[in-house]
């Protein structure tokens, strides 16, 4: 993580300061074990290999699961480490892929100057394809084997303007109105209530500069999809999804976002293009 990242950090547990970056930058600048720190609560979150730990405190794992939502969340956070390994071997997504990536860059538009965030990289699937088009790039997950695994694709890869955050996205620690682009590929549906769906949104919402581009890819209910299983329920090893009729992800998407485009072109996901309303307050 790069120490530039106060410029957009903030605590995920209601604080609004900005948090405060300890530890020695490496060659690259960037500080590989340190930790932030919040000067308000005084509560501090580890960098580790990189990563920051920027976790909410229901979600720690010192902390007891105080309701069912966060139940599910430590469940799939659990199931998606164990998975980590071997989800870039899973065939169709490399293949569907092919389709999807393409797409979701042209509803998303990045430009060389954008600050942009992906919310929900997994291990990094997209996560270099977006670094290359916009100047600096933070992308979060809650499952640290997916980031570790996300790090060493973009070490390979020769990318350097990425901040790996691991961090909720229902309450995501990130400063308001700071992103000139948001991404969220095949994460919406796996957020695990109606509550925390909506939270989710509002988030993206929040982060976004006025008149940002949102762009949102989530599980499609339709005819097509009807023989992949049931609209809602539970992946193997504990991952909740949900599958969205177009009215229902529009209407999620429209608590928080101005919907311009929503295509199930795709077949297996919807795919919506938002903007941030520009109300003026900004």
């Amino acid at each position: 993580m790069h120490p530039s990242a106060t410029a957009y950090l903030e605590c995920p547990d209601g604080c609004r300061p900005p948090l405060e970056t300890r530890g020695a930058p490496s060659e690259d600048g960037s500080i590989q074990a340190g930790e932030i720190a919040c000067p308000q609560c005084g509560r501090s979150y580890p960098i580790a290999d990189g990563i920051a730990r920027v976790l909410p405190e229901s979600l720690r794992a010192a902390c007891a699961a105080s309701d069912e939502e966060v139940a599910l969340k430590r469940g799939e956070m659990a199931a998606r480490d164990a998975q980590a390994a071997a989800y870039d071997r899973m065939w169709h997504l490399r293949a569907f892929g092919l389709a999807e990536v393409p797409l979701t860059m042209l509803f998303l538009g990045l430009e060389p100057g954008h600050i942009a965030l992906e919310a929900g990289c997994g291990t990094g699937r997209m996560t270099a394809r977006l670094a290359r088009r916009c100047a600096r790039l933070v992308a979060v997950d809650f499952s640290i084997e997916s980031l570790r695994a996300c790090a060493r694709k973009l070490r390979a890869a020769g990318v350097r303007n990425v901040d790996l955050l691991q961090a909720d996205i229902c309450r995501l620690p990130l400063r308001a109105a700071r992103f000139d682009r948001v991404v969220s590929c095949q994460v919406l549906e796996h957020v695990p209530t109606v509550a925390s769906r909506g939270a989710a949104v509002a988030e993206f919402g929040r982060v976004a500069r006025p008149g940002a581009v949102v762009t949102v890819s989530a599980y499609q209910h339709s005819l097509l999809t009807r023989g992949a299983g049931p609209k809602s329920g539970m992946h193997e090893g504990g991952i909740p999804y949900f599958r969205f009729t177009s009215r229902e992800l529009r209407d999620l998407l429209a608590e928080a976002l101005t919907v311009e485009r929503l295509t199930g072109a795709l077949g297996y996901v919807h795919l919506a293009r938002c903007r941030r309303p520009d109300t003026g307050h900004d």
